[in-house]
């Protein structure tokens, strides 16, 4: 994997969600466009979460390897499941606690695979 690909492609993420945010609704975007949002709200978590795992990697003395970016995949959908509850209106502190699980529970998987 390129060193920067996902910065740039979070970068450009950034762009298009501001870019949907600022020039379009919801209705006015239809299910293709809102598709695109989370897609973009996703790319943009994964970089940030990224960032994140590499400074406890760091912290820790390991190396960023294969592990690593898996991790950053799973914590990245954390927000991205958190937004789409949100958006059905059943967010509450039960649906955060169960997020959080089905979060660790996929980190202690991938911890414990070869």
């Amino acid at each position: 994997m390129p060193k920067h690909l996902i910065t740039v492609l979070s970068l450009f993420a950034a762009i298009i969600l501001l870019l949907i945010m600022n020039f379009t609704t919801p209705t006015g975007i239809g299910p293709l466009g809102v598709l695109a949002f989370f897609t973009a709200c996703y790319v943009l978590v994964l970089g940030v979460s990224t960032i994140v795992v590499k400074i406890f990697m760091k912290i820790s003395g390991k190396q960023m390897g294969r592990k690593g970016y898996l991790y950053a995949a799973i914590i990245a959908f954390g927000p991205i499941m958190l937004l789409l509850i949100q958006s059905l209106g059943t967010l509450g502190p039960l649906t955060i606690a169960l997020v959080a699980v089905v979060i660790f529970i996929a980190c202690f998987l991938v911890s414990k695979r070869n």
